[in-house]
Protein backbone atom coordinates (compact mmCIF):
# COMPACT_ATOMS: atom_id res chain seq x y z
CA UNK A 1 0.00 0.00 0.00
CA UNK A 2 1.60 3.18 -0.98
CA UNK A 3 2.32 6.29 1.87
CA UNK A 4 0.22 9.25 2.33
CA UNK A 5 2.56 11.80 0.34
CA UNK A 6 2.36 14.46 3.25
CA UNK A 7 0.83 14.87 6.10
CA UNK A 8 -2.62 16.53 4.95
CA UNK A 9 -3.15 13.72 2.57
CA UNK A 10 -2.92 11.12 5.57
CA UNK A 11 -6.71 11.31 6.99
CA UNK A 12 -8.21 9.93 3.67
CA UNK A 13 -5.43 7.52 3.57
CA UNK A 14 -6.71 4.18 4.02
CA UNK A 15 -4.49 3.20 6.94
CA UNK A 16 -2.31 6.15 7.68
CA UNK A 17 -1.31 5.04 11.13
CA UNK A 18 1.73 3.11 10.55
CA UNK A 19 2.88 6.57 9.03
CA UNK A 20 2.19 8.68 11.74
CA UNK A 21 4.39 6.00 14.16
CA UNK A 22 7.29 5.96 11.51
CA UNK A 23 7.06 10.02 11.53
CA UNK A 24 7.08 10.37 14.80
CA UNK A 25 10.12 8.47 15.22
CA UNK A 26 12.07 9.18 12.24
CA UNK A 27 11.22 13.05 11.88
CA UNK A 28 9.23 14.65 15.13
CA UNK A 29 9.77 17.88 13.30
CA UNK A 30 10.85 19.20 10.30
CA UNK A 31 10.00 21.46 7.39
CA UNK A 32 7.78 20.30 4.33
CA UNK A 33 9.49 22.51 1.05
CA UNK A 34 6.44 20.98 -0.63
CA UNK A 35 3.51 22.55 1.77
CA UNK A 36 5.69 25.17 2.80
CA UNK A 37 4.79 24.45 6.62
CA UNK A 38 6.23 22.59 9.47
CA UNK A 39 4.84 19.70 10.54
CA UNK A 40 5.76 18.44 14.22
CA UNK A 41 4.41 14.60 15.26
CA UNK A 42 6.28 14.08 18.21
CA UNK A 43 3.69 13.99 20.92
CA UNK A 44 5.97 15.79 23.05
CA UNK A 45 6.95 18.37 20.38
CA UNK A 46 2.86 18.91 19.44
CA UNK A 47 2.17 19.19 23.19
CA UNK A 48 4.70 21.57 23.49
CA UNK A 49 3.08 23.44 20.16
CA UNK A 50 -0.62 23.45 21.73
CA UNK A 51 0.50 25.43 24.57
CA UNK A 52 2.74 27.78 23.25
CA UNK A 53 1.83 31.57 23.70
CA UNK A 54 4.09 33.05 20.51
CA UNK A 55 1.94 29.96 18.37
CA UNK A 56 -1.61 30.88 17.23
CA UNK A 57 -4.50 29.46 15.54
CA UNK A 58 -4.38 32.24 12.53
CA UNK A 59 -1.53 33.70 10.53
CA UNK A 60 -0.72 37.29 12.90
CA UNK A 61 -1.26 39.33 9.77
CA UNK A 62 -4.55 37.37 8.39
CA UNK A 63 -7.23 36.76 10.99
CA UNK A 64 -9.65 36.48 8.70
CA UNK A 65 -8.63 34.98 5.07
CA UNK A 66 -8.59 37.67 2.35
CA UNK A 67 -11.27 35.53 0.96
CA UNK A 68 -13.77 36.36 3.03
CA UNK A 69 -12.77 40.20 4.24
CA UNK A 70 -15.30 42.51 3.84
CA UNK A 71 -17.90 39.94 3.85
CA UNK A 72 -21.01 38.67 5.82
CA UNK A 73 -18.84 35.52 6.50
CA UNK A 74 -15.82 37.29 6.97
CA UNK A 75 -17.44 39.20 9.85
CA UNK A 76 -18.56 35.92 11.71
CA UNK A 77 -15.56 34.27 11.01
CA UNK A 78 -13.39 37.07 12.83
CA UNK A 79 -16.06 36.60 15.71
CA UNK A 80 -15.14 33.16 16.29
CA UNK A 81 -13.75 31.52 19.53
CA UNK A 82 -11.99 29.04 18.42
CA UNK A 83 -10.28 31.69 15.25
CA UNK A 84 -8.90 33.61 17.50
CA UNK A 85 -6.36 33.93 20.59
CA UNK A 86 -5.46 36.52 23.48
CA UNK A 87 -7.72 38.80 25.59
CA UNK A 88 -10.79 37.76 22.73
CA UNK A 89 -10.24 34.04 23.00
CA UNK A 90 -9.95 34.69 26.81
CA UNK A 91 -13.02 36.95 27.46
CA UNK A 92 -15.26 34.85 25.39
CA UNK A 93 -14.12 31.45 25.27
CA UNK A 94 -16.27 30.42 29.23
CA UNK A 95 -19.46 31.67 27.67
CA UNK A 96 -19.43 28.72 24.93
CA UNK A 97 -18.07 26.37 27.44
CA UNK A 98 -20.99 27.60 29.53
CA UNK A 99 -23.15 26.98 26.76
CA UNK A 100 -22.24 23.43 26.35
CA UNK A 101 -22.14 22.31 30.42
CA UNK A 102 -25.57 23.26 30.50
CA UNK A 103 -26.56 20.40 27.97
CA UNK A 104 -27.25 17.02 29.92
CA UNK A 105 -26.68 13.21 28.32
CA UNK A 106 -30.13 12.88 27.86
CA UNK A 107 -30.67 16.13 26.13
CA UNK A 108 -28.14 15.12 23.84
CA UNK A 109 -29.06 11.44 23.07
CA UNK A 110 -32.83 13.03 22.88
CA UNK A 111 -31.85 15.32 20.52
CA UNK A 112 -29.46 12.77 18.04
CA UNK A 113 -32.35 9.86 18.42
CA UNK A 114 -34.42 12.65 17.15
CA UNK A 115 -32.48 13.50 14.31
CA UNK A 116 -31.07 10.33 13.43
CA UNK A 117 -34.86 8.89 12.91
CA UNK A 118 -35.80 11.99 11.07
CA UNK A 119 -33.14 12.25 8.41
CA UNK A 120 -32.07 8.09 7.96
CA UNK A 121 -35.13 7.74 5.43
CA UNK A 122 -34.51 10.99 3.43
CA UNK A 123 -31.27 10.87 2.93
CA UNK A 124 -28.49 9.71 1.06
CA UNK A 125 -25.82 7.20 3.38
CA UNK A 126 -23.19 9.92 2.92
CA UNK A 127 -25.77 13.34 3.70
CA UNK A 128 -26.94 11.13 6.55
CA UNK A 129 -23.23 11.33 8.01
CA UNK A 130 -22.97 15.17 7.95
CA UNK A 131 -27.05 15.95 8.75
CA UNK A 132 -27.07 14.31 11.75
CA UNK A 133 -24.67 15.72 14.01
CA UNK A 134 -26.05 18.94 12.83
CA UNK A 135 -29.75 18.79 13.06
CA UNK A 136 -29.34 17.55 16.87
CA UNK A 137 -26.97 20.41 17.66
CA UNK A 138 -29.83 22.89 16.09
CA UNK A 139 -32.57 20.80 17.82
CA UNK A 140 -30.08 21.23 20.88
CA UNK A 141 -29.62 25.22 20.48
CA UNK A 142 -33.95 25.30 20.26
CA UNK A 143 -34.11 25.72 16.34
CA UNK A 144 -37.99 25.01 15.97
CA UNK A 145 -38.66 21.51 13.93
CA UNK A 146 -40.18 23.54 10.77
CA UNK A 147 -36.55 25.27 10.55
CA UNK A 148 -34.16 22.53 10.75
CA UNK A 149 -34.21 21.18 6.93
CA UNK A 150 -33.43 24.90 6.13
CA UNK A 151 -30.61 25.54 9.23
CA UNK A 152 -28.83 21.94 8.66
CA UNK A 153 -28.88 23.48 4.96
CA UNK A 154 -27.59 27.08 5.77
CA UNK A 155 -24.61 25.73 8.60
CA UNK A 156 -23.45 23.10 5.32
CA UNK A 157 -23.12 26.44 2.95
CA UNK A 158 -21.56 28.41 5.77
CA UNK A 159 -19.00 25.52 6.12
CA UNK A 160 -18.17 25.58 2.49
CA UNK A 161 -18.01 29.19 2.22
CA UNK A 162 -15.02 29.58 5.07
CA UNK A 163 -13.22 26.41 3.62
CA UNK A 164 -10.28 27.53 1.59
CA UNK A 165 -10.39 27.82 -2.17
CA UNK A 166 -14.08 28.11 -1.65
CA UNK A 167 -15.41 29.37 -5.18
CA UNK A 168 -17.87 33.07 -5.51
CA UNK A 169 -20.77 31.02 -5.42
CA UNK A 170 -19.68 29.17 -2.20
CA UNK A 171 -18.76 32.77 -1.10
CA UNK A 172 -21.94 33.94 -2.00
CA UNK A 173 -24.09 31.10 -0.49
CA UNK A 174 -22.07 31.31 2.76
CA UNK A 175 -23.06 35.24 3.17
CA UNK A 176 -26.77 34.37 2.88
CA UNK A 177 -26.63 31.96 5.04
CA UNK A 178 -24.63 33.61 7.35
CA UNK A 179 -27.31 36.50 7.43
CA UNK A 180 -30.35 33.72 8.11
CA UNK A 181 -27.88 31.71 10.89
CA UNK A 182 -27.17 35.02 12.66
CA UNK A 183 -31.03 36.45 12.83
CA UNK A 184 -31.40 33.33 14.81
CA UNK A 185 -29.46 33.92 17.21
CA UNK A 186 -30.55 37.61 17.74
CA UNK A 187 -33.93 36.53 17.56
CA UNK A 188 -33.34 34.78 21.01
CA UNK A 189 -31.96 37.58 22.07
CA UNK A 190 -27.92 36.80 22.10
CA UNK A 191 -25.53 39.64 21.64
CA UNK A 192 -23.19 39.36 18.15
CA UNK A 193 -20.48 37.27 19.66
CA UNK A 194 -22.48 34.48 21.06
CA UNK A 195 -24.89 34.36 17.72
CA UNK A 196 -21.56 34.04 15.85
CA UNK A 197 -20.54 31.55 18.22
CA UNK A 198 -24.12 29.52 18.12
CA UNK A 199 -23.25 29.23 14.11
CA UNK A 200 -19.61 27.41 15.51
CA UNK A 201 -21.49 24.97 17.82
CA UNK A 202 -23.25 23.49 14.69
CA UNK A 203 -20.49 24.02 12.26
CA UNK A 204 -17.86 22.04 14.01
CA UNK A 205 -20.20 19.10 14.68
CA UNK A 206 -20.63 18.78 10.76
CA UNK A 207 -16.60 17.57 9.95
CA UNK A 208 -15.46 16.41 13.25
CA UNK A 209 -19.31 14.70 14.36
CA UNK A 210 -19.61 13.12 11.10
CA UNK A 211 -15.95 11.70 11.25
CA UNK A 212 -16.55 10.03 14.50
CA UNK A 213 -19.85 8.56 13.72
CA UNK A 214 -18.82 7.74 10.30
CA UNK A 215 -15.73 5.81 11.42
CA UNK A 216 -18.01 4.02 14.41
CA UNK A 217 -20.66 2.92 11.81
CA UNK A 218 -17.50 1.32 9.37
CA UNK A 219 -16.05 -0.18 12.58
CA UNK A 220 -19.60 -1.88 13.49
CA UNK A 221 -19.80 -3.03 9.75
CA UNK A 222 -16.33 -4.62 10.19
CA UNK A 223 -17.27 -6.45 13.00
CA UNK A 224 -16.45 -4.24 15.83
CA UNK A 225 -17.89 -6.05 19.13
CA UNK A 226 -19.63 -3.96 22.33
CA UNK A 227 -22.12 -1.73 22.21
CA UNK A 228 -22.60 1.98 20.61
CA UNK A 229 -21.17 3.60 23.48
CA UNK A 230 -18.07 1.53 23.38
CA UNK A 231 -17.91 1.65 19.63
CA UNK A 232 -17.71 5.37 19.41
CA UNK A 233 -15.27 5.30 22.29
CA UNK A 234 -13.07 2.76 21.03
CA UNK A 235 -12.95 4.75 17.98
CA UNK A 236 -12.32 7.77 19.06
CA UNK A 237 -9.00 6.23 20.34
CA UNK A 238 -8.02 4.30 17.49
CA UNK A 239 -9.43 6.47 14.46
CA UNK A 240 -10.50 9.53 15.63
CA UNK A 241 -12.16 12.31 13.31
CA UNK A 242 -9.41 15.10 13.41
CA UNK A 243 -5.73 13.73 12.39
CA UNK A 244 -3.96 17.65 12.34
CA UNK A 245 -4.58 21.08 13.38
CA UNK A 246 -2.93 24.41 12.39
CA UNK A 247 -0.76 27.03 14.12
CA UNK A 248 0.91 30.00 13.39
CA UNK A 249 4.38 31.70 14.85
CA UNK A 250 3.58 35.37 16.22
CA UNK A 251 6.80 35.78 16.86
CA UNK A 252 10.48 34.15 16.21
CA UNK A 253 10.41 31.33 18.38
CA UNK A 254 12.25 27.68 19.18
CA UNK A 255 10.81 24.43 18.93
CA UNK A 256 12.26 21.38 19.12
CA UNK A 257 16.07 22.62 18.97
CA UNK A 258 14.47 24.15 15.33
CA UNK A 259 14.17 27.92 15.29
CA UNK A 260 10.44 28.99 13.45
CA UNK A 261 10.65 32.36 12.32
CA UNK A 262 7.49 34.53 12.65
CA UNK A 263 4.53 34.18 10.03
CA UNK A 264 5.66 30.74 9.39
CA UNK A 265 2.65 27.78 9.70
CA UNK A 266 2.76 24.60 11.89
CA UNK A 267 1.09 21.24 11.25
CA UNK A 268 0.10 19.40 14.40
CA UNK A 269 -0.46 15.57 14.48
CA UNK A 270 -2.82 15.19 17.07
CA UNK A 271 -3.16 11.53 16.84
CA UNK A 272 -3.34 9.52 18.52
CA UNK A 273 -2.32 11.37 21.99
CA UNK A 274 -4.55 14.46 20.98
CA UNK A 275 -7.60 13.90 19.46
CA UNK A 276 -9.75 16.26 20.61
CA UNK A 277 -6.23 18.59 21.18
CA UNK A 278 -4.74 20.70 23.84
CA UNK A 279 -4.05 23.76 25.48
CA UNK A 280 -6.47 26.61 25.43
CA UNK A 281 -7.74 25.57 22.34
CA UNK A 282 -8.71 22.11 23.14
CA UNK A 283 -11.99 20.69 21.96
CA UNK A 284 -14.83 22.17 24.29
CA UNK A 285 -17.60 19.54 23.10
CA UNK A 286 -15.32 16.46 23.19
CA UNK A 287 -18.46 14.89 25.85
CA UNK A 288 -21.07 16.16 23.48
CA UNK A 289 -19.52 14.54 20.19
CA UNK A 290 -19.59 11.27 22.12
CA UNK A 291 -22.58 11.16 23.08
CA UNK A 292 -24.20 12.28 20.03
CA UNK A 293 -22.26 9.64 18.09
CA UNK A 294 -22.77 6.74 20.39
CA UNK A 295 -26.91 7.19 20.21
CA UNK A 296 -27.01 8.31 16.72
CA UNK A 297 -25.05 5.18 15.92
CA UNK A 298 -27.58 3.13 18.66
CA UNK A 299 -30.43 4.61 16.68
CA UNK A 300 -29.19 3.66 13.45
CA UNK A 301 -28.62 0.20 14.34
CA UNK A 302 -32.35 0.01 15.94
CA UNK A 303 -34.12 1.00 12.43
CA UNK A 304 -31.93 -1.52 9.71
CA UNK A 305 -28.77 -3.63 9.87
CA UNK A 306 -26.11 -0.49 9.51
CA UNK A 307 -25.13 -2.59 5.74
CA UNK A 308 -28.51 -2.15 4.73
CA UNK A 309 -28.36 1.61 5.24
CA UNK A 310 -24.80 2.63 4.50
CA UNK A 311 -23.32 -0.56 2.02
CA UNK A 312 -19.99 -0.45 2.40
CA UNK A 313 -17.48 1.68 3.05
CA UNK A 314 -15.40 3.05 -0.05
CA UNK A 315 -12.63 5.27 0.78
CA UNK A 316 -12.33 8.80 2.52
CA UNK A 317 -13.53 12.29 1.77
CA UNK A 318 -10.46 14.20 0.68
CA UNK A 319 -10.16 16.54 3.81
CA UNK A 320 -7.08 17.80 5.07
CA UNK A 321 -7.78 17.52 8.66
CA UNK A 322 -10.63 15.20 8.74
CA UNK A 323 -11.58 11.75 8.74
CA UNK A 324 -14.85 11.24 7.28
CA UNK A 325 -15.62 7.80 5.55
CA UNK A 326 -17.58 7.62 2.21
CA UNK A 327 -19.98 4.96 1.49
CA UNK A 328 -21.15 2.94 -1.01
CA UNK A 329 -21.24 5.63 -3.80
CA UNK A 330 -24.93 6.46 -5.66
CA UNK A 331 -26.52 5.29 -1.72
CA UNK A 332 -29.65 6.24 -2.23
CA UNK A 333 -32.38 6.63 0.98
CA UNK A 334 -33.07 3.60 2.70
CA UNK A 335 -36.96 2.59 3.13
CA UNK A 336 -38.22 0.32 5.31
Amino acid sequence: MDEPRHVLEAPSHADPYAWYARLRVSRPLFFDEGLGLWVASGPWLVEQALHHPQLRVRPPAEPVPPALQGRAAGEVFAQLVRMNDGDFHARHRPGVEQAIVRWEESAVQRAAEESASDLVTRCDANALLSAIPVQAMARMLGVPRDALDATVAWVHAFTRGIAAGASAGALQEADAATVALMAQGEREGLPHVRAANRIALMQQALDATAGLLGNAIRAALDGAGGDAAEIVAHVARTDPAIHNTRRFAAGDLELGGYAIAAGQGLVLVLVPEHPFGRGAHACPGDRIALQLAAAALRTLQSHAPLSRIFGRANGYRPLPNARVPVFTPGATPWSP
